[in-house]
């Protein structure tokens, strides 16, 4: 079995305190000259030493050696010469500086499962030292970076009394758009707060439902996402954390799209899949309670129409935006507009009317 443990001593991650051995040294001078492996130091230990770290290139390459798929998620982030376009895509999103950050899934969760990993899907009790086990279920299978299988996924969330969310609803479509999963899920927490206005769920509704266990979702979705299919999404990992899944072969619109604006600017918050349906799509999302299924397909046609319609991936800011003078958005709104296109009833450029009715 290959080793993939946490080797912090040969990443030279820099914190406040220096490497991993430096900080050791400051955060438990008796021992450190006797125990420099992180995999035999507590949880606080490693979690302050990553709060420590003040170089966002170090953050980045220590989030994904804490991540468990990181193998897999290693072998999708190459160039490959064959790379299919939504290989690419899903290249973009591994590659993507906030990915590791995204995508970091707790270690000492007995009900997590990992999926699309080669060979046999993952399903024990996660540890911390999950980094190590990824490769021993890897097959002999060769690996298969053009497979173009796309899942698009969303979940309904709820907030629990542990201040975390939990899924209440997923929904699942095919790459044709067929609706392949929807259901309601028994939240595996006592629920604080069931945001009815946008689930249109409470606590006598969803007894009443016979709502399906998250354990029994997830076997599902282990069936629906075989080796190397693609599952796809709008800020994915909050619906991964919800349903308590780990998925190494990800395309995310959240991180395929940006705001058409300067840099210079600063960072703004990310396209919402509401703003990138209107400028992208040119229609709106259904406000109607229970629109996961409306979410998960408006994010497939957002890939599609990368793949298929060589959509623009940088769109206009909203005019909520433009109307706010934050970080200089005000004193920029003028030349913003300026290279903004006129907004019409008309399809976008690339959007010919019979693929858009055909959506």
């Amino acid at each position: 079995m290959s080793n993939a443990s946490w080797d912090l001593g040969q990443v030279h991650t820099l914190g406040e305190h220096g490497t991993w051995n430096e900080f050791l040294k400051f955060y438990d001078p008796r021992s450190a000259d006797i125990c420099f492996d992180p995999n035999s130091r507590p949880d606080p230990a490693l979690i302050q030493f990553l709060t420590s770290i003040n170089k966002k290139d170090d953050s980045r390459k220590l989030a994904l050696l804490l991540n468990p798929s990181r193998p897999q998620v290693c072998d999708y982030s190459y160039k490959y010469p064959n790379e299919t376009a939504e290989q690419r895509l899903v290249r973009k999103t591994l590659t993507h500086d906030e990915y590791p950050f995204d995508f970091l899934i707790p270690y000492n969760s007995k009900d997590w499962v990992l999926t699309g990993i080669i060979g046999s899907p993952l399903r024990v009790p996660i540890s911390r030292f999950a980094p190590i086990i990824s490769y021993s279920f890897r097959s002999g299978k060769p690996f298969d970076i053009t497979k173009t299988e796309m899942i698009a996924v969303c979940c309904e969330k709820v907030l629990c009394l542990d201040n975390t969310e939990a899924a209440v609803r997923v929904a699942a479509v095919d790459r044709n758009l067929k609706v392949i999963l929807d259901v309601l899920v028994e939240p595996n927490q006592p629920v604080i707060n069931y945001r009815t206005s946008i689930t249109g769920l409470d606590s006598r509704v969803l007894h009443l439902s016979n709502a399906t266990p998250l354990s029994d979702i997830q076997e599902k979705l282990l069936g629906l996402l075989p080796t190397g299919t693609i599952m796809v999404g709008h800020l994915l990992n909050k619906d991964l954390k919800a349903l308590k899944m780990d998925h190494a072969r990800v395309i995310d619109t959240s991180l395929l799209f940006k705001y058409d604006i300067s840099p210079c600017i600063g960072k703004l918050p990310r396209p919402s899949l509401d703003h990138l349906c209107k400028s992208v799509l040119g229609y709106e999302i259904p406000k109607s309670r229970g629109r996961c299924v409306h979410e998960a397909v408006a994010s497939m046609k957002l890939v599609l129409a990368i793949l298929e319609h060589g959509a623009h991936t940088s769109v206009p800011l909203p005019d909520e935006m433009l109307k706010t003078d934050v970080s200089g958005l005000l004193s920029m709104k003028k030349n913003v507009l300026s290279k903004r296109p006129m907004r019409n009833n008309a399809s976008p450029p690339w959007c010919k009317p019979s693929w858009k009715s055909a959506l």
